[in-house]
């Protein structure tokens, strides 16, 4: 792929897709200018996309990505943000074992400031985070277009055995296949949220802590705090969770001995923050085991998935053979 002509039919077809379109950024159109590249020079579309990267076209670094087999949405970053052998995007079980294993990464996540959202550790405000038709959490356009400004970077190395010569190749190329990586919390600075969202974070913090203070060591009086706090009866939880509202209400009293399946879909269906949620745990006599894979995983989605749909929570799990 000749360098002149290429890059002359790229900036061609970038200028006249975002015409045509009327999309806000340029990688909303970097997937259709890749295909007519690839049309054009009788060539794969990730030759195309790593064509375009090696002559400075950043914006196809966060085109045709697939992990844990699903296609990733395009997204863009400041040029020079990331390293070639860095990534915004990790499958949800790194981003498990990484927020296991990294105390780094677990003090970041530990109380609700980045949620995994579309295979991405996201800064948790409404300029990065917004929902679909269905309810379930999406990352914003301007987060897609601004990862190095909300999302967290991890390092990536290759396992297998391939040709060093070829690694950039993999990087950028990350299909299914038999190229195996390794995935690393990278604790830079250098990526931060504005002061203005960092403040706004603050402040639903403070809420949170506000409830948190209120909540005593009566199962009852958390329980009353909560639903009033999220504006809800027992009958509303009910229907959410597909549990009896007596049922609840006996657990809660002591009457009926307490269910740690029913109590995580309680924090679910209150969409409860980690630290609220850790307390109501506490509070009904049930702890998640810190050894146990099912509970890891649960324990996992309380901290990075407790603001979704309850629906989307058991989605989650159920990737993983975790059924609550």
């Amino acid at each position: 792929m000749p360098q002149t002509p290429f890059r002359a039919k790229a900036n061609e077809y970038i200028a006249t897709f975002l015409r045509e379109t009327d999309a806000q950024y340029e990688m909303d159109v970097m997937e259709m200018v890749i295909d007519q590249l690839a049309v054009d020079f009788g060539v794969s579309k990730q030759a195309a996309k790593i064509r375009l990267v090696e002559l400075g076209f950043d914006g196809a670094i966060g085109t045709f990505n697939y992990v844990d087999g699903q296609y990733v949405r395009p997204h863009g970053f400041r040029k020079d943000s990331i390293e070639a052998y860095q990534t915004f995007t990790i499958s949800a079980q790194d981003a498990a074992i990484q927020r296991f294993s990294n105390p780094e990464l677990r003090e970041k996540t530990a109380n609700g400031d980045y949620l995994f959202i579309e295979n991405h550790y996201v800064y948790n405000s409404p300029l990065y985070v917004c929902t679909d038709m269905d309810g379930r959490l999406m990352l914003t356009d301007y987060a897609r277009a601004h990862m190095n400004e909300c999302c967290l970077v991890f390092d990536l190395s290759i396992t297998s055995k391939v040709e060093s010569a070829y690694h950039t190749i993999c990087f950028l190329n990350r299909e299914q296949s038999d190229i195996t990586f390794d995935v690393k919390y990278h604790n830079g600075y250098q990526n931060a949220p504005p002061e203005r969202q960092i403040a706004m974070r603050k402040k639903q913090q403070e809420e949170w802590l506000n409830i948190r203070k209120q909540m005593t060591d009566d199962p009852e009086q958390c329980m009353e705090l909560l639903l009033d706090w999220r504006n809800m009866k027992y009958t509303d939880l009910g229907d959410l969770i597909d549990r009896d509202p007596k049922t609840i209400s006996r657990t809660v009293k002591g009457k009926t001995a307490p269910n740690l399946n029913t109590a995580v879909l309680i924090c679910f269906g209150l969409n409860l923050p980690p630290m609220i949620s850790e307390k109501l745990l506490d509070v009904l006599g049930c702890k998640l085991k810190p050894f146990d894979p099912e509970h890891q995983w649960i324990s996992e989605a309380l901290h990075v998935k407790y603001p979704e749909p309850l629906w989307a929570v058991k989605e989650y799990l159920e990737q993983y053979d975790v059924a609550i």
